[in-house]
């Protein structure tokens, strides 16, 4: 489900409630400087229905305002259906060349009669 780089014809809808706890930030000096966000990110299905998730869509943005869109289908290699109270969660990182200011994260998926959505967008607190 690719949403046009940054743009997208899907319906935003809060289908589940997405909730993240940031672990920290990791910066590594040698070969070459990096930073390390690593997150975990609980996602609750609120809903009255099923909703299956596909894919995920970060927008990420360091201090030099360089700006990287990562598009990619699944959540931790999977494509959970959460019933109605159900929560899924996943632990990852993003790698950025310098301190990242921004970490905007988006799901999309399909609601229990197969309609595509793309949730609202979570910000990382960094």
């Amino acid at each position: 489900m690719h949403t046009n780089g940054g743009t997208h014809h899907l319906r935003e809808y809060e289908a589940v409630r997405m909730q993240i706890a940031l672990a920290g930030i990791d910066t590594e000096r040698e070969p070459t400087p990096q930073y390390r966000v690593f997150y975990r990110i609980n996602i609750l299905n609120h809903r009255q229905r099923s909703v299956r998730l596909l894919g995920r869509k970060w927008v990420l943005t360091d201090t030099t305002g360089d700006t990287r869109i990562i598009e990619a289908a699944r959540l931790f290699n999977e494509e959970p259906v959460l019933a109605p109270g159900e929560v899924f969660s996943w632990s990852g990182s993003q790698v950025f060349r310098r301190y990242p200011v921004r970490m905007e994260l988006r799901l999309f998926g399909t609601d229990h009669a197969g309609h595509a959505f793309i949730t609202p967008a979570l910000n990382v607190p960094l």
